[in-house]
C-alpha cells in the first residue's frame, strides 16, 4: 500500500471518530458521512486497535466515549479544521462553508450576541458545528492570526497585517440602571441628571474609561465610582443589584435589558461616543461563504434587537 493510501485510510478513521463524538451514535455518524453503519463500526474498531485502547464503551445498545476519547476529541477537531483550511487554499473560496467554525469573542459578545447569531447560523447552515472561546484582544489576535480561531468578534479591530477587520455595526453609548432607579422614569437624560449617582465604569484599560472620566470632568458631573469592570454584561447586571448607573453601547444594552427583566437603558444627551463591533478573520476567509454567512447573521441579530424600536434604531447603524 502506498504512503498516500495509508494517509487517506488513517484520515477516514479520524473522520469516523469525530462523527461518532459529534452525533453520539454510530448510525447517526454513518448517515452524516454517507456510509453504511457496519463500515463506520469497522473504522472505529480499526482506530481502537491502532491506538491499543478502547475509545468507546458499548452499553445497552448505546456507545459512550471513554476519557481517552474525550481527551483526543479536541486534537481531532483541530486537525479536521486545519484540513478544511488547507482545502480552502486549494479550492475557490466561495465553493463551500466551513463545516466547523471556531469563534473567538469577548465575554459580553459571547453572552448576548452569539446565542441569537449562532441560532440563525444553524438555521441557515444546519450541518455546521461551532466552537466558541472568549479572549482578550491580544489573545484573540494571536488565535486568529495563527489559525487557532477562524473568526474573531471584538469592539476593536485586531491589529495584525494578515487579519481583515470588517465593521459590522456601531452603536452609541447609553446608560443602564434598574427600573426602580430614580432616573428610570425619564425618557431621556442629560449629563447633569447623572450628578450624585453611583457609577459602574469600564476598566482603566478600556478607552471608554478615559472618555467618561474626561467627559464628567468637563461637565462637572460628580458621583462615586462603585465598580470598574471589563465585562459589559456583568457591569449592567451589577448596576441593577446596586442601584447604580452603568454605561454601554445601545445594542448590548438593549439585548441585556431584554434578557434581564428589571433593567432599563436610557439615552443621555452629551454621550457621543460609539462602540463598533468588528468581525475579524484571516485573509484566507475574505469573501468566503463562511464570512458572508456570519455577516448576514450578525445583521439579523441587529434587526431582531432593533425591531420596531425607533429610539434604538436611531442609536445603532450597520457597517458597510
Amino acid at each position: 500500500m502506498s504512503p498516500t493510501s495509508r494517509s487517506i485510510r488513517r484520515l477516514k478513521h479520524i473522520e469516523a471518530f469525530a462523527a461518532v463524538m459529534r452525533t453520539g451514535s454510530v448510525s447517526a455518524a454513518a448517515r452524516d458521512m454517507g456510509m453504511s453503519q457496519p463500515a463506520v463500526s469497522q473504522l472505529i474498531a480499526g482506530l481502537e486497535q491502532a491506538v491499543g485502547l478502547p475509545l468507546f464503551v458499548r452499553r445497552n445498545g448505546g456507545i459512550f466515549p471513554t476519557s481517552r476519547a474525550e481527551g483526543l476529541h479536541d486534537d481531532v477537531s483541530d486537525l479536521l479544521a486545519l484540513l478544511d483550511r488547507v482545502e480552502m487554499h486549494l479550492r475557490p473560496r466561495s465553493d463551500k462553508l466551513l463545516p466547523h467554525v471556531r469563534i473567538s469573542a469577548t465575554m459580553s459578545v459571547v453572552t448576548e450576541i452569539l446565542p441569537p447569531l449562532l441560532t440563525e447560523m444553524h438555521r441557515l447552515h444546519p450541518s455546521g458545528s461551532y466552537h466558541v472561546a472568549s479572549h482578550a484582544i491580544d489573545e484573540m489576535t494571536n488565535a486568529v492570526a495563527e489559525g487557532h480561531a477562524d473568526l474573531g468578534f471584538h469592539t476593536r479591530p485586531l491589529p495584525h497585517p494578515n487579519i481583515v477587520n470588517l465593521l459590522q455595526c456601531d452603536a452609541r453609548q447609553v446608560c443602564v440602571m434598574s427600573d426602580g432607579h430614580p432616573l428610570a422614569a425619564a425618557d431621556r437624560l442629560t449629563l447633569s441628571d447623572l450628578s450624585g449617582m453611583d457609577f459602574i465604569l469600564p476598566s482603566r484599560r478600556d478607552p471608554l474609561f478615559a472618555y467618561y472620566r474626561d467627559l464628567f470632568s468637563r461637565h462637572r458631573v460628580s458621583g462615586k465610582v462603585l465598580l470598574q469592570s471589563p465585562f459589559a454584561s456583568f457591569s449592567m447586571h451589577m448596576s441593577g443589584l446596586n442601584n447604580a448607573v452603568s454605561f454601554n453601547n445601545a445594542l448590548m444594552a438593549a439585548l441585556t435589558c431584554r434578557n434581564r427583566p428589571g433593567l432599563v437603558w436610557k439615552p443621555v444627551e452629551g454621550l457621543e461616543a460609539r462602540t463598533g463591533f468588528h468581525l475579524s478573520f484571516p485573509t484566507l476567509l475574505a469573501g468566503s461563504e463562511t464570512q458572508e454567512l456570519v455577516a448576514r447573521c450578525f445583521a439579523a441579530v441587529v434587526d431582531g434587537a432593533v425591531g420596531a424600536d425607533a429610539r434604538l434604531a436611531a442609536m445603532v447603524r450597520l457597517g458597510a
